[in-house]
């Protein structure tokens, strides 16, 4: 699930530039791609790993850990990011679902408009 959490970790720093410093982005980026590798690979037959990115002042260990390492202040990223935000990570296809949407992440999909215009030429 390699592309799925790269995909994931790209996504959550979507949220984060503009708002944290590029380099603490960058580096909670890397700190958050390992630690998901190793939750995923520990459970090794995993078909759905859920990440609670945010939710009721709570984040999941991988996203604290990613933080403390990355000196990024966990009320910080949590400022940035949706209450109630989880990335629902599964093999080939990843998920951003809050209370009231669910955001397919992971594999883009083109929109209508643009799958017209590909079968028209």
């Amino acid at each position: 699930m390699f592309l799925e959490v790269q995909e994931t970790v790209r996504f959550l720093a979507s949220f984060m530039y503009g708002r944290i410093p590029r380099s603490r982005v960058k580096a909670f980026c890397a700190h958050l791609s390992s630690l998901l590798s190793e939750a995923i690979d520990e459970k090794q037959t995993v078909e759905r790993f859920d990440l609670i990115v945010f939710a009721d002042g709570k984040s999941d260990e991988a996203i604290v850990q990613a933080a403390r390492r990355a000196y990024v202040h966990l009320t910080e990223l949590q400022e940035c990011m949706n209450n109630g935000l989880i990335m629902e990570i599964t093999d080939g296809r990843v998920r951003a679902l809050t209370p009231f949407s669910a955001q397919i992440v992971f594999p883009k999909t083109a929109n209508p408009m643009e799958f017209e215009k590909l079968r028209i030429h």
